[in-house]
């Protein structure tokens, strides 16, 4: 008896992935997760290891802070990078918080007084050695409620390294960092911890995931910043949200994909004052074009709160 195949056998294509899963964030959202559309969780991190995080593309300008974690960031109002040995904090309760932009990777905290090209925020670009000299001195909250002071000093653009200094309020400490992280391109983003003084990696292979469960700051209709928990996209996935929809619905069609950074987000859920709980939204559907192609079609299903921070969904392949 032959086993060979033969030419008019039917071709059968494999099955779909279709599945419920569920990522766990744990107590107070302490870690954030990784999550692929086609291989489920690739990496659980702990969040508050890193204060400041360098996007490791040559051409990119930004700087993160963990927001998620408690980081604030404050441009120092009077004076430039002169006035470093002088810094003060009076009048700090005054001055306006920068956090990262919800929408866009690039637009780190560090970029938000950007008034576009050549000036980047923390920087001024040089069109003649294509590098970024910092002009802005800031004020930094870390993680554990301490402050420093930053100063961003030039990012070398060829060999993709950024040099910083930072130091306690009154001078003290001072430390001068030259970090190369031409080697770190394969992940989109690498953390810094000014609390000890080490390079933190804390993301993934940035082609090996999709979505990204943690906390991050949002922002109210009227501006005001608000620490939300939800979901993040790799900056390579596109979405479109469909409600009110029958959670069967299939047609992604319609419509115009989104590439934001929160464009799935944290409103997918809201807490039930009568139950002291969250509920999830009813008839949403989230399509997503994962950064290893195809179609995937997302839907929640549970949210534990913070006590454990579970959340259960369904993974359908169209």
């Amino acid at each position: 008896v032959s086993s060979c195949k033969k030419d008019d056998d039917p071709v059968v294509d494999p099955p779909k992935l279709k599945k419920s899963d569920s990522i766990t964030m744990g107590g107070g959202y302490a870690n954030e997760v990784y999550y692929s559309m086609a291989g489920g969780i690739i990496q659980t991190s702990p969040r508050a290891t890193w204060d400041i995080a360098f996007r490791t593309q040559l051409r990119s300008s930004s700087i993160l802070t963990n927001d998620g974690a408690g980081v604030v960031l404050y441009t120092y109002p009077k004076a430039d990078t002169t006035g470093w040995a002088t810094l003060d904090t009076n009048g700090l309760s005054g001055w306006k918080p920068m956090f990262n932009d919800p929408t866009n990777w690039e637009n780190g905290a560090f970029s938000r007084n950007a008034k576009g090209h050549p000036d980047y925020g923390w920087g001024i670009y040089n069109d003649v050695t294509h590098n970024l000299t910092g002009d802005s001195l800031f004020v930094i909250k870390l993680r554990d409620g301490s402050f420093k002071k930053l100063w961003i000093v030039k990012k070398y653009s060829a060999q993709d390294i950024f040099v910083f200094k930072y130091a306690n309020l009154d001078g003290s400490n001072e430390q001068v960092i030259s970090e190369n992280i031409s080697s770190l391109t394969a992940t989109d983003f690498s953390g810094y911890s000014l609390q000890t003084n080490v390079r933190v990696a804390f993301e993934p292979l940035k082609k090996s995931w999709d979505i990204l469960f943690t906390k991050y700051m949002s922002v109210q209709p009227d501006g005001t910043p608000y620490l939300v928990t939800g979901v993040l996209s790799n900056d390579s996935l596109n979405t479109k949200k469909f409600h009110p929809v029958v959670l069967t619905y299939n047609d992604y069609n319609p419509g115009t994909w989104d590439s934001t950074r929160s464009s799935i987000g944290w409103d997918w859920k809201e807490f039930d004052m009568n139950t002291f709980s969250y509920k999830i939204v009813d008839s949403t559907v989230y399509f997503i074009k994962p950064v290893s192609g195809g179609v995937y079609k997302l839907n929640f299903t549970g949210f534990s709160g913070s006590t454990s921070g579970v959340v259960k969904f369904n993974v359908e392949q169209q």
